[in-house]
This record gives C-alpha cells, structure tokens and sequence, in this order.
C-alpha cells in the first residue's frame, strides 16, 4: 500500500514553516502554495481539544511567538508505544507527523479527529453523495512528548549521509529484479512540486487565481538530490501498485501466488524507505546539493555536475588509456660533446699505432 499523500503537505509545512521561523520567509511567498489546494488545517490540544489554531499561518504565528526556533518530521512508528490520552480522539496511522522544538522542550503534532459520541458503527460514516465537500479537512493534535520519546527525536536531526542513501536506494530498489520494467520519470531532474499543474490549472491553462505553483521543499537551497530521489521513489512506487493491480508477466501470464507475495513485499519496502527519505528529506534537505566535478577532457573544461552528494572521479576514456606516448627530446650537454671528440681522437691514434 502506497504512502498516503498527506506527507507533502507536512513536508511542505516543515520546510517553509521553518524558513519562516527561522528566515522570516513572508507568508506572500507561500500561503497559497499548490500543495495545499482544497485542504484545511486545523490544530488543537490533544488533552483538552480546545481549537488552538483554525490555519497554519495562525499557528506558525503563535509558535513563534512562544518561542519555538524549529519544525522536524519523524516516523509514527516512533510513539507506537505510547497511549492516547484522550478517548474522544482516534489518532491516525498516517508514516509521519511534526515536531516542534521550543527549546528543551519538544511537542509531537499528530494527525487525527474527533470521534462522534452518538455513533457507534465500526465503520467511518459517510454523507450523502451531495452533501460532501471536496475541501480534505485534516487536525493536528498537540502532544507533549517525553524524555524517552525525546532522545529518539535527536536521532533523526543527526546528519544525512546523502551520497550513502543514494547508492543504497540504486541497489535496494531500482536495481531489483522485480523494478525490471520501471521506466524513469521525465522530470526527475526538476524541482519537485508534489502535485501535476493541470490540478490547479483552468481550461485555459492559466493557474487558479492566486494560486502559487512551488516546489515542496525552498528553492533558497540547492537541494537537487532531494528531489531527484523524490521523482524516481514515487515513481518506482507507482510502478509497483500498477504491477501489484495487474500481476502479469511480459509473456501474458499471470504470475505465480509466490511471485505475487514477493511483489506485496517489494511494495513494502518501497514504503518503507520512501518514508525515511522523507524524513531525511524534511530535517536535512539544505545538505543534499549537487557536486560540482571538473572534468579531464581537454575538449570540455566545464564543470560537470554528478548526481552524487561526494564528489565523483572521472575514470580515463579508452582514447586515454590508448593514445601513444610522444618521444622525448632530451638536450646534449658541451661536455658529452667532449668527450666524445676525446674518444674519437683516442680510437684514431689506436688504429694508427696498430697500422688499421
């Protein structure tokens, strides 16, 4: 099962809200960010869920204004233990959820709603067809989190060894026997906005009035490999829900009951480490540039970029390695010409003394 989208909205709220906490950024040059198109935003506390904030700007003004210096993004799975405190509340099990940091102090905002006390059916209740709205309406609730809870914070805002996660992604996902087929998406080289344009665009091709068409992670920052492993993570998981929809081989035949659960369980993986790509993607994006290489041909003495996090060597091209190497001149010095003027002279007088 593919990661719910909802993570490019906390993606996006981690790392413009912290360019805001942390650089000001003015809200005009983001508030009505693509990612956010017909969603809404509400925050409240989680013991007394009193209405904390009815927008994100409302609740990135009064973070600053507490003091909170910085927003982080980690893995659910890290409060699997922890209890709910408040039963009127189901917490949802979304991948991820924000941290912000005042101080010492760190507060867990979580996802999730409001349960009706009058209705009891295992199942969520759905309105009449013309009575839904197309607006997705989502709560975050405020959770202290303690000292424990704390420490495992710390971790993920450890620095990310992008060159690393790079080569092990190539090896672990798209060089699998059962990627065999994946097909690398077009705009893997560009910025990634987390949403097609058409989706907030009219008939005409124009974007939605005041609507802003932005990348999910600032543009102040070179951080190219982000949205490359972006692009092709997304795209590989893509890949694998179509193959898991229709198990077929290229042959037409569909697949074996045991290629099939291997297929469930790539898709997992799929999951999984596209959920702590995201989570490094969040907390440590401003470090994942490009390197810059110069190059050894003397054809072309541009820097050449490399999509690498360390910088790559250039091994010699076969015209390197074969090309004949130009003689050498070396310069004859006056007293080798002396000498051999003495051996001469030397040679002459033998071979007269000895009648040659």
């Amino acid at each position: 099962m593919a990661l719910d989208q909802i993570w490019k909205q906390q993606l996006t709220l981690v790392s413009y809200g912290n360019e805001y906490l942390q650089q000001n950024l003015p809200f005009s040059r983001w508030l009505q960010h693509a990612i956010f198109f017909q969603h809404t935003f509400e925050f409240r506390d989680l013991l007394s869920q009193h209405l904390l904030a009815q927008h994100f700007q409302v609740w990135l003004e009064g973070l600053k204004k507490q003091g909170v210096s910085r927003l982080s993004l980690h893995l659910s799975a890290i409060l699997n233990e922890e209890k709910n405190p408040n039963g009127n509340v189901e917490l949802l099990p979304f991948s991820h959820f924000i941290v912000s940091h005042q101080g010492n102090k760190k507060t867990a905002w979580i996802l999730g709603q409001e349960l009706a006390e009058w209705y009891t059916a295992e199942d969520a209740f759905v309105a009449p067809l013309h009575q839904r709205s197309n607006i997705q309406q989502t709560c975050f609730w405020r959770f202290e989190l303690n000292s424990k809870l704390t420490k495992k914070i710390e971790v993920d805002l450890q620095g990310a060894a992008w060159a690393e996660i790079q080569k092990y992604t190539a090896q672990e996902l798209f060089q699998h026997p059962l990627a065999q087929g994946y097909v690398e998406p077009a705009q893997r080289d560009l910025p990634y906005y987390g949403i097609e344009r058409q989706q907030v665009e009219d008939a005409e091709g124009h974007l939605l009035d005041q609507i802003q068409y932005l990348p999910l992670l600032p543009t102040d920052y070179n951080a190219d490999l982000v949205h490359h492993l972006l692009h092709r993570l997304e795209a590989l998981s893509t890949f694998v829900e179509e193959k898991k929809k229709h198990p077929y081989a290229e042959n037409g035949e569909i697949l074996s009951p045991e290629e099939q659960l291997n297929l469930r369980h790539f898709s997992q993986k799929i999951d999984d480490l596209f959920a702590k790509l995201i989570v490094k993607a969040a907390n440590h994006y401003q470090s994942a540039g490009l390197s810059k290489v110069e190059t050894t041909t003397p054809l072309d003495t541009a820097a050449t970029t490399h999509l690498s996090a360390q910088p790559v060597t250039e091994t010699p091209t076969t015209a390197q390695v074969t090309s004949p190497q130009l003689p050498h001149h070396h310069k004859v010095s006056s007293s080798s010409v002396i000498k051999l003027v003495l051996l001469t002279i030397v040679i002459c007088v033998l071979a007269y003394y000895f009648g040659l």
